[in-house]
C-alpha cells in the first residue's frame, strides 16, 4: 500500500499536522504532494488514471460532508494507492470544490473506524478521523500491522 498525502499548503507547516508523523515514521509507504487548484503535479494526475489508485473520502454528504464521485466511482476493495487530502475538514470541502481533477476520480470510504483520539484541532466532523488516524486504519487493513503499531505509538505520543 502506497499513500499520497496531498496536502494544503497551509498544512505541511502547521504544528497539529499529523501527516508529518506519517511522512517521519512510514516514509517508504508515504509522500508527500502539495495540493494546487489550477496545477495539479503530474505524477497526481498520472497515479489517478490508474485503476488501482483512489481517494479516501467519507462516502456520504453527513454534517456538511460532501459526497464525490458518485456509486459508480467508489470502489469496495482496498486500492494499491490511496490519496488523502491532508488539510482540515474545511480545507479538504474547499480543495474538492475547487479541484477538477479530483471530482472524477475514483473514492474509498473508511467505514467501520474507531472514533477519532485526536483533539488538538476545533471544528472536526463527527466520525471523522485525522490524516494520521486514517493511514492507521489504512495499514491495518493492509496488513501492515508493524507499521500501523509503529504509528500509532507515535501517534499516542504526539497526543499527549
Amino acid at each position: 500500500m502506497h499513500v499520497i498525502l496531498l496536502t494544503h499548503e497551509r498544512e505541511a507547516t502547521r504544528p497539529t499536522n499529523t501527516g508529518n508523523i506519517a511522512l517521519k515514521f512510514a516514509g517508504e509507504h508515504c509522500e508527500r504532494i502539495i495540493w494546487s487548484r489550477v496545477n495539479p503535479a503530474p505524477a497526481l494526475l498520472d497515479k489517478l488514471a490508474l485503476p488501482g489508485t483512489a481517494l479516501l473520502f467519507p462516502n456520504d454528504a453527513t454534517n456538511g460532508q460532501e459526497a464525490i464521485g458518485g456509486q459508480a466511482n467508489e470502489v469496495k476493495a482496498l486500492p494499491e494507492t490511496l490519496i488523502i487530502l491532508d488539510a482540515t475538514w474545511q480545507e479538504a470541502r474547499k480543495m474538492l470544490r475547487q479541484s477538477p481533477y479530483l471530482k472524477t476520480a475514483r473514492t474509498y470510504s473508511l467505514t467501520e473506524t474507531a472514533k477519532s483520539e485526536f483533539t488538538l484541532r476545533r471544528n472536526q466532523i463527527e466520525g471523522g478521523l485525522c490524516t494520521l488516524e486514517c493511514i492507521i486504519e489504512l495499514f491495518k487493513k493492509a496488513n501492515m500491522d508493524v507499521p500501523a503499531q509503529c504509528l500509532q505509538a507515535e501517534f499516542q505520543q504526539f497526543c499527549e
